[in-house]
C-alpha cells in the first residue's frame, strides 16, 4: 500500500505501519515503518524516524535509521544522527550531526535494539553539551 499525507496536515503522535509513504505534512512525534517514507519538499518533521528506505527533500529535527538507504536530496535538511546501509546525498543536501553508514540488514528485533542506542548516544551528547 502507499499513502501520500500532503500539505496543509498538522500531525502530532506516532505514526507506524506498513507500505510507502509520501509524508508533505507538519509532524511532531515518532515514525516506524514497514516500508519506502518520502520527506517530501517543504514538510517540517520533528521525529525519530525508523523506515526500510528514508528519503529527505524536506526538513527534519530527530533520528532517522533505515535498514536500507538515506537519501537527501538537494532540499533535504537533518539535524539528528542518520544511520543505514547507503547515504545519498545530492548537491545542497544537508545533515547536521553524526552519521553511521554500512549498517547491516537487521531483523526487527535488532532494530528495537539499535534505536535504544540511538538514544542514550544522543542523551548522552546532549549532558555533555550543557
Amino acid at each position: 500500500m502507499s499513502f501520500v499525507i500532503g500539505k496543509g496536515l498538522v500531525i502530532q503522535g506516532e505514526l507506524s505501519g506498513e507500505g510507502n509513504v509520501q509524508l508533505g505534512a507538519e509532524l511532531e512525534g515518532k515514525v516506524n515503518l514497514n516500508g519506502t517514507l518520502v520527506i517530501l519538499e517543504g514538510a517540517r518533521i520533528q521525529a525519530d524516524i525508523f523506515a526500510t528506505e528514508i528519503i529527505v527533500a524536506g526538513t527534519v529535527r530527530g533520528n532517522l535509521i533505515a535498514l536500507g538507504k538515506v537519501e537527501l536530496a538537494a532540499t533535504g535538511r537533518v539535524v539528528g544522527s542518520v544511520r543505514g546501509k547507503v547515504l545519498v546525498v545530492r548537491e545542497g543536501g544537508r545533515v547536521n550531526g553524526r552519521t553511521i553508514i554500512g549498517v547491516p540488514s537487521s531483523p526487527t528485533g535488532e532494530l528495537a535494539e539499535l534505536v535504544d542506542r540511538v538514544r542514550e548516544e544522543e542523551a548522552r551528547d546532549l549532558w555533555r553539551s550543557h
